[in-house]
């Protein structure tokens, strides 16, 4: 594959069909379309490689070169007669479907469009996702995600992701109606992030949510745990970039939450982070020990975070 355009606002629809198309790689070019120019990208294009033979680049927010007004001689004429050495995907959140540059693309090239895939296609898909990471998850807990994200795909993998560190063979249907409640006001990743970022009154509405949805908090420590972890591990290795990219791949930390963990690691200090840790740990031996009630964790947590 040569060039490609894909067309969505799903960073991980996005993020997985760049995959299919490129393969395992680790060195891509990325350009926002948004802030460079088009005579910068085509040059890009064409150029040679140093390092190797073959060169992957990504244009991100291309919506304008897809659009009804735009028009580019250079970029068709480059479309006609591609580098044998670039492979090249285009990503848009929408497209006019009568501009030229998306016709030629669409005759001659590939094109990946969520926008048109049927209401019952994130079942199958999540269901694959989840199989794919060699775990399992029933039918009936996959339909009460879907109705808790309101069948959005970023946030049903969302919710599997957080799953799949919990059930890493099987997710069950406990689980998922534990860990996602169906009102977005409980929703187990605000509090998280709360929490993460000292956010002590979006943290103490989360708690109390949780009391009125029944929700059980002594099964997030280890999904708190985990996220702590990623940000203390970024936070260490963020200055040697072969480590840094172990962890990223190790943990399946995806391109879009890469920088929301930075922030959260860049409010406090290695030594909290690690306190934080042996913190989580004192709870959990107190939740298991009967010393700290579910309905007292949250508050224990909402401490340990937030003073």
């Amino acid at each position: 594959m040569k060039i490609g355009l894909i067309i969505s606002d799903s960073h991980v629809y996005v993020k997985q069909t760049i995959e299919k198309l490129f393969g395992n790689f680790s060195d891509v070019i990325k350009y926002d379309f948004a802030n460079t120019e088009l005579d910068e990208i085509l040059y890009e294009f064409s150029s040679v490689n140093l390092f190797g033979d073959t060169k992957y680049i990504i244009i991100e927010k291309a919506d304008e070169i897809f659009s009804k007004s735009f028009e580019s001689d250079d970029l068709i004429s480059y479309l006609k007669n591609p580098s044998e050495l670039s492979n090249i995907v285009f990503v848009a959140s929408k497209v006019d479907k009568t501009n030229e540059i998306y016709k030629y693309i669409l005759k001659n090239y590939q094109v990946f469009d969520s926008s048109e895939k049927k209401y019952n296609n994130n079942i199958i898909d999540v269901k694959k996702y989840v199989k794919d990471h060699k775990s399992h998850i029933s039918d009936k807990a996959v339909e009460y995600i879907k109705d808790a994200t309101l069948n959005n795909y970023d946030l049903m993998i969302n919710e599997i992701d957080k799953l799949l560190i919990l059930g890493k063979d099987n997710i069950s249907d406990e689980l998922v109606y534990n860990l996602v409640p169906l009102t977005p006001d409980g929703n187990t990743n605000n509090f998280i992030d709360a929490i993460l970022l000292m956010d002590d009154k979006e943290a103490l509405k989360c708690i109390n949510n949780f009391d009125i949805l029944n929700v059980d908090l002594t099964k997030m420590i280890a999904l708190i745990a985990w996220n702590v972890r990623v940000i203390y591990l970024i936070k260490t290795n963020r200055k040697d970039k072969v480590k840094l990219d172990d962890v990223l791949k190790i943990y399946k930390i995806p391109d879009f939450k890469y920088n929301k963990y930075v922030r959260m690691g860049n409010i406090r200090s290695e030594e909290e982070l690690e306190n934080i840790i042996i913190g989580l740990s004192n709870i959990d031996e107190g939740i298991k020990s009967y010393k700290i009630t579910k309905e007292n964790v949250g508050y224990h947590l909402l401490n340990l975070f937030c003073l």
